[in-house]
């Protein structure tokens, strides 16, 4: 699930996107969830181009997200992405 804000930032144009991550116990045991944080910030990485400076992203990991491969990932993360900023606009 990914959670999208307008935020301030200095008008110097040093600003980027900010992207945290939450990956509770609930998606598994310490490895299963650093693997799945860095399955996210690789693919978030890949998206940071379409998103506006004055954003900051959420992205909240689901239990089945844990055994899911990268493709998929990808894919599930681009279309949520996209509604969070639509949303926004």
């Amino acid at each position: 699930m990914v959670h999208a804000a307008h935020v301030s930032r200095p008008a110097d144009g040093s600003a980027v996107p900010r992207v945290g991550f939450v990956v509770s116990k609930a998606v598994g045991n310490a490895v299963v969830r650093t693997r799945t944080k860095r399955v996210l910030r690789h693919v978030i990485a890949a998206e940071l181009g379409a998103v506006p400076a004055d954003v900051d992203l959420v992205v909240r990991a689901n239990p089945p997200l844990a055994g899911a491969p990268t493709p998929r990932v990808r894919e599930d993360l681009r279309r949520q992405l996209h509604q969070a900023l639509s949303r926004l606009r």
